[in-house]
């Protein structure tokens, strides 16, 4: 994802996303960088002991260069409906 979205938007880099937990209410976190967003989940993943470190590590890495292939290989500009 991240990958994919850096391509698409030439930086990692926006105002602002924000979430809200379904389970927690009231509890809100926001980011203005896709990459921290990316670690946050990662690591929230182990903190709740479904993965462990460098499985969320790899699994980042693994998901990184995925998009970046799928960017390289089967992404098409968008087409203007001005044609």
């Amino acid at each position: 994802m991240c990958a994919v979205l850096e391509a698409a938007l030439g930086t990692t880099t926006f105002s602002e996303i924000s979430m809200t937990s379904t389970t927690a209410p009231g509890a809100e976190r926001r980011w203005t960088d896709l990459k921290s967003f990316i670690n946050e989940v990662s690591e929230a993943r182990v903190w709740a002991g479904f993965h462990y470190r460098f499985s969320t590590r790899v699994g980042r890495e693994m998901g990184y260069e995925i998009g970046k292939y799928v960017v390289k290989n089967l992404l098409r500009p968008v087409e203007s409906a001005s044609k």
